[in-house]
């Protein structure tokens, strides 16, 4: 089964920069590595994941891009059961398109763990007739994430050498968290 993806305008209104982002006191920041379509802007959603389903966790998302074909986001750790869905992604390719879950489409989930620089794999959007899809993408290599990275910035392409490799799960979003 294919996760499908609907176009639609950009109704995230509560978008933060993760800059913006406010970390807990108790937990240092997280740095989380992704890759994703180049030069794409891509809406992180704070929810909780029951290994069945998302359950969206207010209207709070978090804007993040890809440079080089990698994201590289620093965000307010969040581990266990709590995680990032990517919930919306708006391709580089000159319009206005945002690419967010149809109904009950599955979507990539991951941690963010606090302190550390983890790399989660990656996505890859496909055009599928009058759709999109989003699958994840089995090139992502720790080797080629840091070769991408070492041209940029040095010091997270040794920390994703060195650190650890998470993985993303795939569960069902309600249409209700894209409606935000």
């Amino acid at each position: 089964m294919l996760p499908l993806l609907a176009l639609g305008a950009g109704c995230a209104t509560n978008a933060r920069k993760p800059a913006a982002a406010h970390a807990s006191k108790a937990r240092p920041a997280a740095v989380v590595v992704f890759a994703a379509p180049a030069h794409a802007k891509v809406l992180l959603y704070e929810g909780v994941d029951d290994g069945v389903g998302w359950t969206c966790e207010g209207a709070q998302t978090v804007e993040v891009s890809s440079e080089g074909g990698f994201v590289v986001a620093k965000l307010p750790a969040r581990t266990g059961n709590e995680k990032y869905a990517i919930g919306e992604i708006a391709i580089a390719d000159g319009s206005e398109r945002r690419l967010r879950p149809g109904a009950n489409a599955k979507v990539p989930t991951f941690n963010a763990v606090p302190g550390k620089v983890t790399l989660v794999g990656g996505v890859k959007v496909l055009d599928v007739g009058e759709g999109l899809s989003l699958l994840p993408d089995p090139s992502v290599t720790r080797a080629r994430a840091v070769r991408v990275l070492a041209r940029r910035d040095r010091r997270i392409s040794s920390s994703v050498a060195k650190g650890k490799v998470g993985k993303m799960s795939w569960v069902a979003m309600p249409d209700s968290c894209a409606r935000h």
